[in-house]
Order: C-alpha cells, then structure tokens, then sequence
C-alpha cells in the first residue's frame, strides 16, 4: 500500500469516526478529517505512533503488588493487559517520583 493509500484509509476511517460521533455526513466529515490527516503526516510522518487502549485505568498499587507477590513480569503483563514496554514505563515513572 502506497503513503497515498494510507493516507486516504486514516482519513476516511477518521471520517467515519466522526460520522458516527456526531451524526454528520461523510463528506462534512471529511473536510474535517482531512486537516488532521496532513497535521499527523507533518508531525509523524514516518514515525510509529502509540495509540493508548481507551479507558482503561490500571491501579498502580495493585501492579506493585502484583511484582511484590513475586508475580513474573509475563503474568502481570497478561493479568493488567499491558505490554512490557508499559510495565518498565510504569516502574520507572515511580522511580521518578521517589523523593531523594
């Protein structure tokens, strides 16, 4: 597939999004969605992007526990539906906020 192609699959899927949120036509929508489209092509063009799962909350706490119980870092992974790249992000923005 083609930067073109792609380009045109975000926007319509953007579009569509925007379709069923607000109850507008397709081609008002798209008008919409095309700025956004070109801003995410100028800012990450290239890049991969991480789009974080909605809504989901995981308590903090309860991970600790869970590494503290002697949980393996694969179980917890599993447990808390997060990968292990977010496991470590976590962990290390706790040590960040850890007074000196």
């Amino acid at each position: 597939m083609t930067n073109l192609n792609v380009a045109q699959a975000l926007q319509d899927e953007l579009a569509m999004a925007l379709q069923e949120a607000i109850h507008i036509p397709f081609d008002e929508a798209t008008t919409y969605a095309a700025p956004i489209v070109r801003y995410l092509q100028q800012q990450y063009g290239g890049d991969e992007l991480y789009i974080p799962q909605p809504y989901l909350v995981r308590d903090v706490q309860d991970v600790l526990r869970a590494r503290d119980s002697g949980m393996s870092i694969k179980d917890i992974c599993k447990h808390f539906r997060m990968s292990r790249r977010t496991y470590f992000r976590l962990l290390s923005s706790l040590e960040d906020l850890e007074p000196v």
